[in-house]
Parts: structure tokens; sequence; C-alpha cells
């Protein structure tokens, strides 16, 4: 019974884990190629759907920890899950930003700003893509190496925000346009933190090992 329990909490997750990604890619799309049905579809369909699965994970690791009591390697596996499960629902969240802001952006031309936005997504997205890989196959080495991936995603934030502020001294007409932004290249550098947190997480499951801020302790 625990071990099924355990596989249908694991399904829910990858469940959360790839509408959550699809998202991502969505608002992106959305945002890049002007699409407003897309960026519809991320505010108003998929988020009720990721706010849903939060809550019956959050139940069934409650559920599963009271009714169990599990030890070790499977106590940390359901806590990092509810850990996972929070920063899922927050980059679906971050997701949302984006997509509000891309529908504010409609009307605009930020031609001269796309190719660093878009490099910022892209870093994002492949940030969370591998460390959702890191945590279902267990690989410690990936999920390390995206830790030392966050500052990428950092700086390009800086530089964006940077060449923003220096286009609304030129053309102040613009402020709201690089005030939305701004919120965008913002929020893609929180999913690059999240993407960070599970990488973490997922350490945490197969070594025992808490990483933070660059520094491990063994449990």
């Amino acid at each position: 019974m625990l071990k099924e329990r355990l596989n249908h909490l694991k399904e829910l997750l990858l469940t959360e884990a790839a509408l959550v990604e699809n998202m991502l890619k969505k608002s992106i799309q959305g945002l890049m190629g002007k699409k407003i049905d897309i960026l519809h579809e991320v505010i108003e369909e998929d988020e009720p759907m990721v706010n849903g699965l939060d809550i019956e994970i959050d139940k069934l690791s409650t559920q599963i920890s009271a009714l169990y009591q599990p030890e070790a390697k499977l106590l940390r596996t359901i806590l990092m899950i509810i850990k996972i499960n929070y920063d899922l629902e927050r980059v679906g969240d971050h997701a949302v930003n984006i997509a509000q802001s891309a529908v504010d952006l409609l009307p605009y031309n930020f031609a001269e700003v796309e190719p660093i936005i878009r490099q910022t997504a892209e870093e994002a997205l492949k940030m969370l893509q591998d460390s959702l890989n890191a945590f279902i196959h267990e690989d410690e080495k990936l999920a390390r190496d995206i830790c030392q991936r966050d500052d990428v995603v950092d700086d390009l934030r800086d530089e964006c925000i940077n060449r923003f502020v220096d286009l609304i001294k030129k053309r102040p007409e613009m402020s709201v346009v690089f005030a939305h932004l701004t919120r965008i290249v913002r929020s893609l550098e929180r999913v690059a933190d999240l993407a960070t947190n599970i990488a973490e997480n997922t350490i945490f499951v197969v070594k025992g090992e808490i990483v933070k801020h660059g520094q491990d302790e063994r449990l």
C-alpha cells in the first residue's frame, strides 16, 4: 500500500511538472510570437490545473507521512516532493506573470531587446527541464551542474535591466513597455532560482546532503 501511494504521489508530481514546463514554454512562445490565444491558455486554463494538483500532492504527502511514518531515504523523498511541489506551483505563477505582461505588450515592438530576452528565457527553461530530469533520474551530477548555472541567468537579468534603463532614458514614452519587460526577466530569473531549489532537493534525496548557497552539510 505504501509503495502504491508513493508511486501515485510521484505520478502526480510528474504530471504537475510537465504542465508547468509547458506553461513556461507557452508563455515564452506567446511573448515572442505575439500569440494571444496561447497566452490566455496559460492564464485561464493551465493555472487552475496546477493549483488543483498542488493541493492534491500536498494532501497525499501529508497522509503518507502520517499513516506510514517512513524512514531514511523514503522520508527524504516525501519531504522533497512537498518542497518541489511548492517550487513547481511558484514556477506556474511566474509563467502566468510572463503571460499577463506579454498580453499588455502585444501592441508594442521591442525587437531591439528581443534577442537577450529570448536567451534569458532559453537558459531559464533549460535549467527547469534539467532540474526535473535530475530529480526523476536521481542524477546527482546533473543536479550539481544546475546549481552552478544559476549565475548565468542572474547575469543575463542584470544585463537586460541595465539595457532597459538606458533605453528608458532615450525613450521615456516606452517606460511602461520596459517595466513589463523587467517583470518578465525577473520572473525568468526566479524560475532559474526555483530550478536550482529542485536540483538542491535532488541532491538531498540522493546523498542526504543539504546544499544551500554553495554549502554542503551531510545528514
